[in-house]
């Protein structure tokens, strides 16, 4: 499953409606969506509703991850 051209993970394990990995080392790393069950049913029936804020969220992670490769490449 995708959103906006990101990856969907359902995890049972997470603690707010939609959480995002933080940005590392990692130069291939690419933004996903961990979602409970629940949320993703949610947005499954109303997917228009929340597509602006999940844009936003893919954008803003995009952002701080060139962020954070910027700064480590300075501190290399």
């Amino acid at each position: 499953m995708e959103w906006c051209g990101v990856p969907v993970v359902i995890d049972e394990a997470i603690t707010e409606l939609f959480e995002m990995p933080a940005p590392d080392q990692d130069p291939a790393q690419k933004p996903e969506f961990r979602v409970t069950p629940s949320t993703a049913d949610l947005v499954k029936q109303d997917f228009e509703l929340y597509k602006p804020s999940l844009e936003r969220m893919a954008d803003t992670w995009r952002e701080n991850k060139e962020r954070f490769m910027q700064e480590k490449k300075a501190n290399d």
